[in-house]
């Protein structure tokens, strides 16, 4: 069964995915593409459609990605997915100004925690989000993430920063700084408005600095409604999740390690309905302060089961 989809439990494993061999399962003559790229033996002038002839930067696979995706039928309304795999070796891939659509970014090499040769890096050490929509469109939408660390080196940026995405995937990846950071990021992964997104069995790393903010979902215009975060470890210098976003229909945070040495978790939504407000189900939190929990609206009802280590003293629920 390699090179195809091997659902458990109703979804793909990350090894089946990730094979990398070229037979991924599209369905009989399905169009879309599988471009490859490989930081050492790629160029900018290769095709980027076999691993013989790779391209360079994961920046030239999302051009040619979306180019071919816009010009294959014509139609918006034609929504062909293509799928990047990405070669880890021992140097990082270029930071990313644009992001793209219905396509599967996967990498292909060692786990992404540590510093190691063989992690899919994606970033930079200085003054860039390690990958951001700013440079372009600034939508995501569809867009799957596998084992990849994303990173990034300076005071006012994010390892991964997106403005908007909608039913998009992080799996297995991680979110930091390198070794070679020059300060210590805003952040890891922020999401300003996003939307059937999942993020799962992710965590942050501490190449050298520790992100202030480990996760960061909406802002005052952006919502973060139908998303699944679980199974992630979250440590933020400042906090390990910040929530900030309006409405949050049908969210569930579950299954998380999170730490944060000022809050835990720092919920403010100003939605005051219990229909559209998250849910915190099952996570272990931890604080060096008297904020583990921090909810604004409606905290009792939506937070089940949660465990809250605040200032050394373990509380549950009632410690909100």
């Amino acid at each position: 069964m390699s090179g195809t989809y091997i659902l458990r439990k109703g979804k793909a494993r990350l090894s089946d995915l990730a094979d990398g061999n070229g037979a991924f399962g599209y369905p009989g003559d399905y169009p879309g593409r599988i471009y490859y790229v490989n930081n050492i033996t790629g160029s900018a002038n290769n095709t980027g459609l076999s691993w013989g002839d790779p391209f360079a930067q994961v920046s030239q696979a999302i051009t040619a990605s979306e180019t071919y995706r816009a010009a294959y039928s014509g139609t918006t309304n034609d929504y062909v997915r293509n799928i990047i795999y990405v070669q880890g070796t021992g140097t990082m891939y270029t930071y990313l100004t644009a992001l793209p659509n219905y396509t599967d970014v996967i990498g292909i090499g060692a786990d992404p925690r540590g510093n190691g040769a063989g992690i899919v890096v994606i970033g930079s050490n200085g003054a860039y989000d390690g990958a951001t929509g700013s440079g372009g469109s600034t939508d995501m939408r569809g867009t799957n993430w596998y084992n990849i660390q994303f990173v990034t080196g300076n005071g006012a940026t994010y390892a991964f920063h997106a403005p908007v995405a909608y039913r998009c995937i992080w799996e297995n990846c991680t979110f930091g700084t390198g070794d070679s950071a020059a300060a210590a990021p805003l952040g890891g992964l922020y999401i300003e408005s996003g939307s059937g997104v999942t993020i799962r069995n992710c965590s942050t790393v501490q190449n050298k600095y520790a992100n202030v903010t480990a996760l960061k979902v909406g802002n005052s215009g952006g919502n973060f409604s139908q998303c699944l975060v679980e199974d992630n470890v979250f440590y933020g210098s400042t906090a390990g999740i910040v929530n900030s976003a309006y409405l949050c229909n049908e969210t569930v945070f579950r299954n998380n390690f999170i730490y944060g040495a000022t809050y835990g978790v720092q919920d403010t939504s100003t939605e005051s309905t219990l229909a559209g407000n998250a849910w915190y189900v099952d996570n272990r939190i931890c604080s060096a302060a008297s904020n583990g929990f921090a909810i604004t609206n409606n905290g009792t009802l939506r937070c089940v089961g949660n465990q809250c280590n605040e200032a050394g003293t373990t509380v549950w629920e009632d410690g909100i």
